[in-house]
């Protein structure tokens, strides 16, 4: 009765348009009032413990570093940079954006931010090419969802914690598939360009195409500059993302030119917004999931798996499937909070690679918010393109098939995930 009590209250609060983050205090209270016994202080006790953690002082630092090489004109140049590459193919120009995409998510480490910045940079050029505004927002979307698995992802940061596993396993981890995952999606086009007799974009000249890598090649080395200095001992994670806000400082402000001190100004309120709403979401999951635990669910889960004889493949399909659909409705940070707990004791017990577990939860949370109706990555796109989601359905429906077929290959071989942490001698 009591976990009834708990998952309806929230359920409840969360249609009636209530915050996700008091939605889980709000029917966590009402939950301990209910049961008795627990004292009201073990609501501030474990709502401290859910944020009291080194590692995720990262999470505010690479938002802010994000937001401010956005602003220092950085995504820009990824972008360009990509055209030159694709740009003399059929169907150059989206197969751009999506290596656009992929390189902008290891900047911004937000999907939200992801949909934002590619879509309003590329959307009009797209047009201009000749590509209806549903296509183009599909190719868009889809890029978004995957490159999620791009590091620095602050996604990863927050399972990484609530795991309690090395974060730089887990960025090592996610590199791979989404290669995997965009050479999927960029076939894809190609076989529509194909078929669809696709415009090409402009031939560009080699002497063009060293000028754009030149141009973004400090961009390029942010992941390779957090990578390296994790690796090297030089700094932990969080040392590393405070590291990155300076190099983003440095790059957009001093070398590109491109930052004012209101624009400065502005990436600290957005970073504040952003981080104020991620850290309520982990202080007030902490007492949720801690009154989930108390009800014994995760180890009746279990005790099932076990019983149903459900081999590990079979485990993370479940994962992801629920992944999928809880990330479609409540985005990634609250569903990875609320499940991961629960999942997690299942996934040990059965001798999963917690790593490659949590690869692909933070890969199917990326598709959930590419799913209609009400994944965040499809509504912001129908925003962004003034457009009704009727409209974005058929075209984008190759591109979720194409992502769940990459989400099955990856269930399916293990070794995409976890040779990168292996061969450097990643410990998590």
């Amino acid at each position: 009765m009591t976990l009834a009590i708990l998952v309806v209250s929230f359920a409840v609060l969360v249609v009636l348009g209530l915050p996700i983050a008091f939605a889980m205090a709000i029917s966590s209270l009402i939950t301990v009032l209910y049961q008795g016994g627990i004292p009201l202080n073990v609501i501030v006790h474990r709502t401290i413990m859910g944020v009291d953690s080194f590692v995720l002082l990262a999470i505010p630092l690479f938002i802010f570093a994000g937001t401010i090489m956005e602003q220092g004109g950085i995504s820009e140049r990824l972008v360009h940079f990509t055209r030159t590459i694709f740009g003399r193919f059929r169907g150059g120009l989206p197969m751009g954006v999506v290596a656009g995409t992929m390189l902008q998510s290891g900047v911004s480490g937000s999907t939200v931010a992801d949909v934002s910045a590619i879509a309003t940079m590329t959307l009009g050029p797209l047009e201009r090419a000749g590509y209806a505004k549903p296509y183009s927002l599909s190719v868009i979307g889809s890029s978004c969802a995957f490159a999620i698995l791009i590091p620095p992802c602050i996604l990863m940061v927050i399972v990484a914690a609530v795991a309690n596993v090395s974060v730089i396993a887990l960025f090592a981890a996610g590199l791979l598939p989404s290669v995997v995952m965009g050479v999927l999606v960029l076939g894809l086009i190609h076989l529509q360009a194909r078929r669809h007799n696709m415009p090409r974009d402009k031939a560009y000249s080699l002497r063009e195409i060293l000028a754009g890598v030149k141009d973004a090649s400090l961009a390029l080395g942010i992941p390779v500059f957090i990578f390296t200095g994790i690796r090297l001992g030089v700094a932990t994670v969080t040392e590393m993302a405070a590291l990155t806000v300076v190099y983003s400082l440095v790059v957009g402000g001093l070398i590109y030119r491109s930052l004012t001190w209101r624009s400065i100004l502005d990436a600290l309120v957005q970073s504040a917004l952003a981080t104020g709403t991620i850290t309520m979401m982990l202080g007030f999951a902490m007492i949720f999931g801690y009154l989930i635990a108390t009800q014994g669910l995760p180890m009746t889960f279990a005790n099932w798996m076990r019983d149903a004889q459900v081999p590990a493949w079979g485990v993370l399909a479940i994962s992801a499937l629920i992944f999928v659909v809880i990330g479609s409705v409540l985005e990634g940070a609250p569903a990875v909070l609320i499940f991961v707990p629960i999942l997690l004791p299942v996934v040990r017990a059965l001798g999963i690679d917690v790593v490659h577990w949590l690869t692909i939860v933070v890969l199917a949370s990326g598709i959930g918010l590419f799913v209609p109706p009400t994944g965040i990555a499809v509504l912001m796109a129908c925003s962004i393109g003034k457009i009704k989601m009727e409209s974005l359905l058929r075209p984008m429906m190759p591109f979720l098939g194409v992502l769940f077929l990459g989400l099955l290959i990856l269930i399916a071989f293990p070794d995409i995930t976890t040779v990168l942490p292996r061969l450097l001698e990643i410990p998590y």
